[in-house]
């Protein structure tokens, strides 16, 4: 199947960790004149060691931001400060904290980068939940860290330092993303994580979470990286069948049979993300307050952790 062409559409992709060179590639594929803004130069782009270089030299319409994320609100603001008015989307989480917001005033034009939005057993989960009243759900990840980045000591990795904005809350947020897409605001939660095995790392390892929302009355959420064999599932009954979501296995499942199957490549969501993002499509991307409604979701989940209670929506208390 042709891939779709946006040249000459010119993107520049700040940070070139193992996210950016993936979403290099892809805004390459789909036709994009792409830059690159790093450290580390690559044959594969034009790379500009400078954001003000990078900007006057390559005037971008697009910045895919995928540095660290302790980095996304200087490089928000700075690129602020150059003039920029490219739409942005900025890899997950938005920020390490959900206070890093003001002055930014581009926050219509920045989409966060929550690519399994864009799974088609996701999709099809929420048409299905429509005309559906959800019971309870349970949304599941686990990866072993040492596995992620092959070739790479995990215990240098941004995952691993608090200072870079590391732990599996904010690495594996798509889980809490998702729970808020797909069932609405919480209400209230607890929670109960920290670093618990045998990873050299200054981090959580592993995080459980229950809460209430306005679409479901009982949310289950775990996140680690601890599976060695990594599975990624959401599990929803309604008051009339059981739907099962296996993002690997790239199934949906209904009362146990399976519904729908898919053949996906392994930057599929990727590419479908930085499409829709490419079109303007907003319908599924996820916004900047819904990013930002993620931060402070895990702000009030470390509150939890740390006190060991139940914390309250700001909305209800």
């Amino acid at each position: 199947m042709k891939t779709e062409s946006f040249s000459p559409t010119r993107a520049l992709v700040i940070g070139l960790g193992s996210i950016g060179k993936r979403h290099l590639g892809l805004l390459k594929e789909l036709g994009c004149d792409t830059a690159a803004c790093t450290r580390h130069a690559v044959p594969e782009a034009r790379c500009f060691e400078g954001l003000e270089e990078a900007v006057q030299v390559h005037r971008p319409e697009k910045v895919l931001i995928a540095n660290a994320t302790a980095d996304h609100y200087s490089t928000l603001r700075h690129l602020k400060n150059l003039g920029v008015t490219a739409d942005l989307l900025v890899e997950k989480p938005l920020f390490s904290r959900p206070d890093e917001t003001q002055p930014l005033e581009v926050q219509q034009r920045i989409s966060v980068a929550y690519n399994l939005r864009f799974h088609p057993a996701v999709l099809a989960l929420r048409e299905a939940l429509r005309n559906e009243e959800p019971v309870s759900a349970q949304l599941y990840v686990g990866m072993h860290l040492s596995t992620w980045r092959p070739g790479r000591d995990y215990r240098t990795t941004y995952s691993a330092s608090v200072v870079q904005g590391g732990g599996v809350l904010r690495d594996l947020s798509h889980e809490i993303d998702l729970g808020l897409w797909l069932f609405g605001p919480w209400k209230r939660l607890v929670a109960h994580g920290g670093h618990f095995s045998e990873l050299e790392i200054e981090t959580e390892d592993t995080v459980g979470i229950w809460w209430e929302s306005e679409r479901c009355p009982k949310i289950g959420v775990e996140i680690n990286y601890l599976d060695r064999a990594p599975r990624r599932s959401i599990l929803v009954h309604t008051r009339c069948h059981t739907w099962e979501v296996d993002m690997i296995g790239s199934r949906l499942l209904c009362d146990g049979i399976v519904s729908q199957s898919w053949r996906l490549e392994r930057n599929s969501t990727y590419l479908a993300q930085d499409r829709a993002w490419l079109r303007g499509e907003h319908d599924i991307l996820c916004s900047f307050s819904e990013g930002l409604a993620v931060l402070h979701m895990i702000k009030a989940i470390e509150h939890s952790i740390t006190t060991q209670s139940w914390a309250c929506h700001p909305s209800t208390s």
